[in-house]
């Protein structure tokens, strides 16, 4: 097989593309349920061209980069049932990124089309790869800002370019906040391992504030700057400790890709046969790799593809074990090991926590759920702007500012909803300070309430 890939690169890249097509296929026909955070993404593209502001009428903290394109979905009609496409259009991207870095910049001898084929292996691992998630989306542009950083120590002699290194990684801020925690990582690896001189690094901040003043400006004008910067403080710059539970799951779902990195790494630590420009793109990966860590401390959840950024460096560490192992028949078991190896890991995603199924008895209805019960919305229509309930519920929980009150009543006034499932018990709380609103609907079941 690994005679096949390095061979014939072009062949075994398209055979990859097919078998993972073909998968992505297979998830759309399982008739699984779809992740709450799945749900919740394509809500914010139906409220944004509803005319729902975000941040100030959407209660969210996903980027407004990727809030755009979930916008850009809703407005083409594409549904979720396409997610698995989508998310594997965007890993094939990415892959083709990794693969002409390392080809075009000779970080390691010819091996045909197996960093692709590496990177499409690796991004099997669970089934949650499957989604158009904005940590996804946003590691296609950490992947070219490190492509951009390599080639400009590929001679040392930088250029203007690296104003496009500063893009790349504003552009993957905004789709996902915690990123911005990888400049650092792209101003030390330009500091460490090429020319730079003083005035490049100062475009490669202007780069990056370039795109960032912009997008202030659209947010300006519409009224909802100091919401984008909460939502920046709230999931970018606010320390948190992952719990053993979350650490054991997402450890064990990276386990392959964990392994065949870090003995990759360990091959090549001191190796004679590494070149010198082979050996600053090592090093730059480790330095993008420890600063993931940072910017894993800061995550807002802690779903495993929010840690999709740790499979390029992982996979591109695992690429020297069939670069530096002499013996072709263990490279080979290798190869087949790490497809075993995945293919069990993904086997036993079954802990996945997907969201229920639907149990109200409507379909088709105008509807507002008080409560983290997303699954609602699926087959009905959604009322009001509450798609993430966490950041939602302190605002009714907070009823007795007047300020709360006159929000919650615009938002009634705005897309008032022929129901409400009260599956938190808010009722009681909106019937004392928006009498006029409660007084409308009247209890049809358990918990559920319809617009007289």
């Amino acid at each position: 097989m690994l005679q096949f890939i390095k061979s014939n690169s072009l062949v075994a890249m398209l055979f990859f593309v097919v078998v993972g097509g073909f998968l992505a296929f297979l998830q759309t026909q399982q008739g699984l349920s779809y992740f709450p955070w799945e749900i919740k993404n394509y809500l914010i593209g139906q409220k944004l061209n509803e005319g729902f502001r975000l941040y100030k009428d959407i209660r969210d903290n996903t980027g407004p980069f990727a809030t755009g394109f979930y916008q850009l979905l809703d407005l083409l009609g594409i549904s979720l049932a396409s997610n698995p496409y989508l998310a594997f259009g965007i890993i094939c991207l990415q892959a083709y990124i990794f693969q002409t870095t390392i080809v075009k910049f000779d970080l390691m001898p010819q091996l045909g089309g197996l960093a692709f084929c590496i990177y499409i292996i690796l991004f099997h691992l669970t089934r949650e790869f499957y989604v158009p998630d904005p940590a996804l989306l946003g590691l296609t542009f950490l992947l070219l800002a490190w492509k951009g950083i390599i080639q400009q120590q590929k001679t040392l002699l930088v250029n203007d370019s690296v104003f496009l290194v500063g893009i790349y990684l504003a552009a993957a801020t905004l789709l996902f906040p915690a990123y911005v925690w990888l400049l650092p990582w792209a101003i030390l690896s330009l500091l460490f391992y090429s020319g730079i001189s003083i005035r490049q690094l100062i475009l490669v901040i202007i780069g990056y504030l370039f795109v960032l003043a912009i997008t202030s400006l659209v947010f300006s004008f519409r009224g909802n700057l100091a919401y984008l910067w909460q939502v920046y403080r709230n999931s970018a710059f606010e320390f948190q400790l992952i719990s053993w539970n979350e650490s054991k799951r997402v450890l064990l779902s990276f386990a392959p890709a964990i392994c065949i990195g870090v003995w990759g790494l360990y091959k090549v630590v001191g190796n004679p046969k590494i070149r010198a420009h082979a050996q600053k793109a090592q090093q730059t990966t480790i330095i993008w790799f420890f600063f993931s860590f940072i910017a894993i401390a800061n995550f807002p959840s802690y779903h495993r593809i929010n840690f999709v950024l740790l499979l390029p460096p992982l996979a591109y560490f695992g690429l020297n074990l069939f670069y530096l192992i002499k013996k072709n028949w263990q490279k080979e078991l290798v190869m087949v090991g790490l497809l075993l190896a995945v293919f069990f890991t993904s086997k036993q995603d079954s802990s996945v926590e997907n969201q229920p199924v639907s149990h109200l008895p409507i379909q088709g209805k105008s509807l507002l759920v008080l409560g983290p019960e997303i699954q609602e919305y699926l087959h009905n229509k959604m009322a009001g702007p509450f798609v993430n309930w966490e950041l939602a519920k302190p605002l009714l929980n907070e009823l007795n500012s007047y300020k709360n009150v006159i929000i919650v009543q615009e938002y009634f006034d705005k897309d008032q909803p022929v129901y409400i499932y009260d599956s938190a018990g808010y009722f009681s709380k909106l019937e004392k300070h928006l009498p006029a609103i409660t007084q409308q609907y009247e209890l049809v079941s358990p918990k559920l309430y319809k617009k007289k």
